[in-house]
């Protein structure tokens, strides 16, 4: 499997699962309009589930924000360079960029193994609400830290694909101005 066809794969599983939890997100905030105005009752745990949910949806659409020039860039210099001196500072930020992210993903994992040990509390009140007190144990906090370091070592891989990109343009004489033609950043 080649690397684009690796990631363009990869942007449809991904895609998918922000369809489905957007889809969830915008099930429960639903419920709970009804549930609160309609009913005059209240779902305790949904708040806390759609904050969740925006977390995670956040952090893995990242990428395709990145993708499509979205994140905030300094980009006047590189267009103002000649090819390989603008392809040299594109790759040097793109390792800088990189490491950035690697760095939070690997505090983040630390930050979610120290502090994510707790139960998820609004998944406990669906297990009790569901089972009773039989209900299984809710899955750890952890589960929603989790969201930064994988979402940032994501991020890293793509961006490590970009330099891969910015090196073979250097190699084939190519300009920055080239891959933007090929359809964004490279890939």
């Amino acid at each position: 499997m080649t690397l684009s066809a690796f990631h363009h794969a990869f942007r449809r599983g991904l895609g998918a699962l922000l369809v489905a939890l957007m889809a969830l997100l915008l099930t429960v905030m639903v419920a709970q309009v009804i549930m609160r105005y309609g009913l005059n009752s209240s779902l305790l745990w949904s708040e806390e589930l759609c904050r969740y949910l925006l977390i995670w949806t956040s952090f893995l659409a990242m990428i395709f924000a990145y993708e499509r020039g979205e994140i905030a860039a300094l980009s006047i210099l590189a267009n103002a360079l000649p090819r390989v001196p603008a392809l040299m500072l594109a790759i040097l930020g793109g390792v800088l960029s990189a490491a950035m992210c690697v760095a939070l993903a690997w505090y983040g994992y630390i930050y979610a193994d120290i502090a994510g040990s707790q139960p998820i509390p609004a998944l406990s009140f669906i297990l009790e609400d569901l089972f009773g007190a039989d209900a299984p144990q809710a899955p750890r906090v952890f589960w929603v830290y989790f969201a930064l370091p994988l979402g940032m070592s994501l991020l890293a891989l793509r961006i490590i694909a970009d330099i891969v990109s910015y090196a073979r343009a250097w190699r084939n004489g190519q300009s920055l101005q080239d891959l933007a033609h090929q359809g964004g950043q490279g890939l």
